[in-house]
C-alpha cells in the first residue's frame, strides 16, 4: 500500500484510487480533488478541477495534499456562494508513471 492510499484511509476520505495507488481523486464539496505522488519519490501534487482552484501545489506529505485539496474544494466565490462551473479533467497520460 501507498503512502497516498495509507493517508487517504488515515483520515477517513472516500475516493479513487489509480496507478497502483500513485493517483487519488476525491469528490470535493464543489469540484474533484486530485492528487498525485511525483516521480521517484520526491513529494506529492495536489489541484482541484476548478477554473479557480487548477494551480498546482507540491507538498512532501501525502495528508497535507489532501487535506490542501480538500480546502480548495470548499473555498467559495468572493460573493460567498460555491462556484458551480465543474472541469473535467483530461485523464492520464498513456505510458508508465513518470514518463510525462
Amino acid at each position: 500500500m501507498t503512502r497516498l492510499v495509507e493517508a487517504l484511509q488515515a483520515l477517513g476520505v472516500e475516493g479513487s484510487v489509480a496507478l497502483s495507488g500513485r493517483w487519488v481523486t476525491i469528490e470535493g464539496e464543489r469540484c474533484r480533488v486530485q492528487v498525485v505522488e511525483a516521480s521517484w519519490g520526491s513529494g506529492y501534487y495536489s489541484w482541484c478541477d476548478d477554473l479557480a482552484g487548477r494551480a498546482v501545489e507540491h507538498f512532501r506529505d501525502p495528508t497535507e495534499a489532501i487535506l490542501a485539496g480538500l480546502r480548495r474544494a470548499r473555498r467559495q466565490n468572493q460573493a460567498g456562494r460555491a462556484h458551480d462551473r465543474r472541469v473535467v479533467p483530461a485523464p492520464p497520460p498513456v505510458g508508465r508513471f513518470g514518463d510525462w
